[in-house]
């Protein structure tokens, strides 16, 4: 227990509590709506009339446009702090919740999808930066607890969302976040201290930024952990876009029952990701890391050759482990950057590691239309053995 209270009383004082509950509950609404979104898709495509390449193409504008931000959004952070930018990526978010209630068309939806690529994308890297700059001494607790409520997001906002979808259509399965979301905006403005430029920041050239950028982005720890997290991402985004279609189609579960494995994932995932920060934080990243890599390797390498509904009950849940490595890679990284430049360079890598690591979905829907769904999860876990030995070599250059 007193492990327990020194890990709180080590994210509080100076209103640094309140900075990261609101943060967190932020990341709870935009993190979950990116799930609730498919969830819709089967109402939406009755809506609009339309295919399943044309809803494709409007979760991968949303997805595009997130990505696409956070370079910008990280250089922005540098130079006008992060206050503004979380809380107007959150009202710019909840204002899409506004344009997906009021579409007439499809246009409008695409439109709807691009406004919350847009907020979206304006939180993802200041938030990580005010992390880091706010709990310097146990930023893989606070990273893991604002990753923890984005999975408990993603658990709930889909299953809420789809009970409303049934009785009253998808429009107000969405719009009732628009009040929720403006409030945690106002909030954020409200919690989050201003900060001045950091160091020179604000008056770096674009050469001199360029020059200072490349020279972060070659430093072998940020290459060895960015190779680890665009693995992670990767492997992660292959597993949750075809995972309960998986569990449907070759373990011949009912879909009811893989929703519900499916969920529980994410629920275990928001129990395992502050744990694992505070341990991270109690007694070392790299361990800590390294041992969650390895699970994530043995728990997927299972997944081709377990049928047993119970056997799946235990494994499915267990697969949230790799769930854990992100948040955890990430305080490293942003750990390692110089502080004139982090914004600039953490958006960078951010919108690299995100657009490369989408293309994962893409790579096991090859597998799975050719019927070997099980190979590509086999290579899934073979490609997660490989950021073990990546992370290897990141634990014996640096201290714990």
């Amino acid at each position: 227990m007193s492990t327990i209270r020194n890990a709180v009383q080590g994210l509080r004082g100076d209103g640094r509590g309140w900075t990261l509950l609101i943060v967190a509950i932020g990341w709870l609404i935009i993190s979950g709506s990116r799930i609730l979104f498919p969830a819709l898709i089967p109402q939406i495509k009755v809506d609009f009339a339309i295919n399943n390449a044309s809803v494709g193409f409007a979760m991968t504008l949303l997805w595009l446009m997130y990505a696409g931000l956070q370079f910008p959004s990280g250089i922005m952070a540098d130079r006008i702090g992060e206050r503004r930018l979380l809380a107007g990526g959150a009202i710019i978010a909840a204002l899409s919740y506004g344009v997906f209630y009021l579409s007439p068309v499809f246009v409008g939806f695409l439109a709807a999808c691009s406004l919350f690529g847009l907020g979206a994308g304006l939180f993802g890297t200041p938030r990580d930066i005010l992390v880091s700059r706010t709990f310097p001494d146990a930023d893989n607790t606070a990273y893991s607890i604002i990753f923890a409520a984005g999975s408990i997001g993603a658990a709930l906002l889909p299953y809420i969302g789809a009970t409303i979808a049934n009785r009253l259509g998808w429009r107000p399965a969405v719009v009732w976040l628009l009040p929720l979301l403006l409030l945690v905006g106002a909030l954020l403005w409200w919690v989050v201290p201003s900060r001045e430029s950091s160091g020179d920041t604000g008056t770096l050239s674009a050469a001199e930024t360029a020059r200072r950028t490349l020279s972060a982005l070659t430093e072998r720890s940020v290459l060895l952990g960015s190779s680890v997290m665009v693995l992670f991402i990767f492997t992660y985004q292959a597993l949750v876009s075809f995972l309960p279609t998986y569990l449907v189609e070759v373990k011949d579960l009912d879909q009811g029952i893989a929703a519900l494995l499916f969920g529980l994932l994410f629920v275990a995932s928001a129990i395992i990701q502050p744990i694992s920060g505070h341990v991270a934080d109690q007694y070392g990243k790299h361990e800590t890391v390294l041992s969650l890599i390895a699970l994530s390797t043995v728990t997927l390498l299972l997944l081709p050759f377990t049928n047993a509904l119970i056997a799946l009950a235990l494994l499915v849940p267990s697969l949230s482990v790799r769930n854990a490595v992100l948040p955890l890679a990430s305080a490293f990284i942003v750990s390692e950057l110089p502080e004139d430049v982090q914004g600039a360079v953490w958006g960078f890598l951010r919108t690299v590691l995100f657009g490369i690591g989408a293309t994962g979905s893409t790579v096991i829907g090859l597998f799975a239309d050719r019927e070997l769904f099980d190979v590509g999860f086999l290579g899934l876990a073979a490609l997660t053995a490989v950021a073990a030995v990546l992370w290897v070599g990141i634990a014996r250059r640096s201290p714990s």
